[in-house]
């Protein structure tokens, strides 16, 4: 399997696939000037490889701040992380919000209902 290791910009979250832990994760601003160009090659990443991902992989999203531009391209992303769950794959979804962050809140729970599929909306940053 092909590594994931895009590492944080000015404009852009990082974005890595931890073998050893099992866990994907999206973390920082995402105001790309091509939300298109930056995302597309994560979800050709996911597209190959997430049926190959262990059924207890996490994928942590903690976007502090994210432009219209990059709304559509982080539905995209789920939408492959969807399309794995479909096909039997066991994996969690957790969106972190910051403490009365409602744009993030409903932007979690927007996306869980286009989807159909649980995101776990779990309070602060993560762990890493």
């Amino acid at each position: 399997m092909d590594n994931l290791n895009i590492p944080a910009s000015h404009n852009t979250p990082q974005v890595v696939y931890d073998p050893d832990s099992a866990t994907f994760s999206m973390v920082g601003t995402s105001i790309p000037e091509n939300a298109g160009a930056f995302y597309g090659p994560v979800v050709q990443w996911l597209q190959a490889h997430a049926r190959d991902l262990p059924d207890d992989c996490t994928f942590i999203f903690s976007l502090p701040y994210f432009n219209s531009s990059s709304l559509k391209a982080i539905y995209t992303v789920l939408l492959e992380v969807k399309k794995a769950i479909d096909m039997g794959r066991n994996f969690t979804v957790n969106w972190h919000v910051e403490d009365q962050d409602d744009f993030m809140t409903e932007a979690g729970e927007t996306y869980q209902d286009m989807l159909g599929m649980t995101i776990n909306l779990t309070p602060g940053s993560p762990m890493m």
